[in-house]
């Protein structure tokens, strides 16, 4: 049931629309984004509803804001009681901007002529608002508050001093064969223009914006990708891993990673198997229990963002109590273990994962070249979904147990069909382009020479750099610099959509349709343990129908869809 307001769970709140105009109310006590100031009609209480980012608002007429008739009729301010229809959740767009869901289920959008609030929309037709904090007399407060105590996307700092004071660790998981400067350092057999001027190579770059300096480990650090060494220069050499301490890591398991430690880790077999992996991930868990941060934050491209859901998971077994705790959020871009053995640590998020937001190319798909970059989408854990919370090691006598210990703990399987209750704090993007394009690679066919770079295929390295940092802000990392990406996320959305060319040749062209056997043109997905990695789903499959709007091709072969729904950029 809905929050009663106290004074220790509400705000008063202006709504500013994308129009530029402050919500207000009109006739009837209707919501209409026309108000060019901020006065009494423009001022609403926003009541804290739950740890779910829901809302009621109350406004200045003393009612409360309702979405009459299921959305058949505008919003208005005018109901005495809260109920289902008052409630409303505030969702991401970009950093400061937020979409409204409403009880029906849908988005609410701008009516054209009237601009009157309508829940109606999807997700690609929503309208976005800014929500500005007002002091109790009715006035803004300043904008570097945010509203942190609505547990939402604070305001993308732009102060140029690194705060080491910040209660959040950072840590940026490289991909296979990228080094701790790609994209910011040109280096032999890669070109730094191959990247999105506006992203590089995004969890380096991101790991640059936090602190200002490609070599510093607070308040973030950066993780070498497997089969590669530290930096461009010098090139045959790495710096040495952090294997024993503070985590209580087994022998076996500290055994199986000290090959990978310091030296010269370049290697093409590594790159191929991936063994490294749980050495990086066993580094990485370490300095983040090493911190004294009470949040860690965790982005990762191909394997690095494989090797963030292991080291969550050796936090969790081997951290000390004060340790194995703490909050830990995930922001995957397309994780891909490769070839090697699928562990169950790769296909369940542990207990302590709070947030997981995974981005998935669309066009990494021409079998059989694309099938080593099958894309593992983990489980949602036990608090994303009501289901048991605490995981204990499976067969803990075996050799190399640390392999095992999700085993015992594989929840329900997102890729399944189902009808269980959409998870909490867990999100699946699809995207397209390919594995490079999702991490800042803006060449048409997604491929290392910068001369075939495309201004159609910018976007979206854009847009998922400008998702990277907004989500990481709303989860309290500070960054040093204001964000690169200037174009809004709309309009970057529009642009991927009616300008695909690239994309659809990326894929193999603009129908995926085949009568071939193996539908060749289909991304692979796995959420399933063990050995084999031939365990496989279709993505089309899984992911449920795109928006009319948007240009995904499908398959005619495509059917069902997993119980997790996805969204589309």
């Amino acid at each position: 049931m809905p929050t009663t307001p106290t004074t220790e769970n509400f705000i008063n709140v202006a709504i500013k629309s994308s129009n530029g105009k402050y919500v207000t109310l009109g006739d009837s006590s209707v919501l209409q984004a026309t108000a060019v100031t901020i006065g009494n009609n423009e001022n609403f209480q926003m009541i804290l509803d739950g740890p779910d980012k829901v809302v009621e608002l109350k406004a200045a007429n003393g009612k409360y804001v309702s979405n009459p008739q299921d959305g058949a009729v505008p919003l208005a301010a005018i109901s005495d009681t809260l109920d289902d229809r008052e409630r409303i959740k505030v969702e991401i767009w970009e950093p400061g901007l937020y979409t409204l869901l409403a009880s029906n289920q849908k988005y609410v959008q701008l009516v054209e002529y009237t601009q009157m609030l309508q829940a109606t929309g999807d997700d690609t037709t929503a309208a976005t608002f800014e929500i500005v904090k007002l002091t109790q007399s009715g006035t803004p407060e300043e904008a570097s508050s945010g509203i942190k105590t609505l547990a939402t996307h604070a305001i993308e700092p732009s102060q140029k001093v690194v705060d080491l004071t910040t209660d959040v660790y950072t840590v940026c998981f490289a991909g296979t064969a990228c080094t701790r400067d790609e994209g910011e350092v040109t280096r032999q057999k890669s070109n730094k223009d191959i990247y999105a001027p506006e992203a590089g190579y995004i969890p380096i770059r991101i790991h640059k914006e936090i602190t200002g300096s490609l070599e510093a480990t607070m308040p973030s650090v950066s993780i070498r990708g497997v089969g590669e060494n530290d930096w461009a220069v010098q090139r045959n050499t790495s710096e040495p891993l952090v294997f024993d301490a503070p985590l209580n890591a087994p022998s076996d398991l500290r055994s199986y990673v000290q090959k990978y430690s310091g030296g010269n880790q370049y290697s093409l077999n590594t790159q191929i198997n991936g063994w490294s992996a749980p050495a990086l991930a066993l580094h990485a868990a370490n300095l983040a229990a090493a911190s004294q941060k009470n949040t860690y934050n965790f982005i990762g491209h191909s394997r690095g963002a494989v090797e963030a859901i292991m080291a969550a998971w050796f936090i969790y077994f081997y951290g000390p109590e004060d340790v194995r705790n703490i909050p830990i959020n995930i922001f995957a871009i397309d994780p891909v273990p490769g070839t090697g053995e699928w562990y169950g640590i790769f296909t369940q998020l542990p207990p302590n994962v709070v947030n997981y937001v995974g981005i998935y190319a669309w066009d990494m798909c021409i079998m059989p070249t694309d099938r080593p970059f099958m894309a593992v989408v983990p489980r949602p854990n036990g608090h994303m979904t009501g289901k048991p919370k605490d995981a204990t090691i499976y067969n803990a006598w075996w050799p190399n147990a640390w392999k095992y210990i999700a085993d015992n703990y594989q929840l329900t399987d997102p890729l399944k069909k189902g009808t269980d209750q959409q998870p909490i704090g867990y999100t699946l993007y699809a995207c397209r382009g390919r594995h490079g394009t999702v991490a800042g690679n803006y060449t048409s066919d997604g491929n290392y020479n910068a001369a075939d770079v495309s201004d159609s295929v910018a976007p979206v390295p854009e847009l998922i750099y400008k998702m990277a940092r907004g989500y990481l802000t709303e989860w309290g990392t500070v960054f040093s610099t204001p964000s690169a990406a200037q174009q809004r996320v709309d309009e970057l959305r529009r642009l991927i959509s009616t300008d695909h060319r690239d994309f659809d040749i990326m894929g193999g062209g603009e129908t995926r349709t085949s009568a071939i056997t193996g539908r060749p043109y289909v991304r692979r997905l796995s959420s399933i343990p063990g050995y084999n990695p031939w365990n496989t789903y279709y993505m089309d499959d899984v992911v449920g129908d795109p928006p009319y709007k948007m240009v995904y091709p499908v398959t005619s072969e495509r059917k069902d869809a997993g119980w997790v729904k996805w969204k589309f950029l």
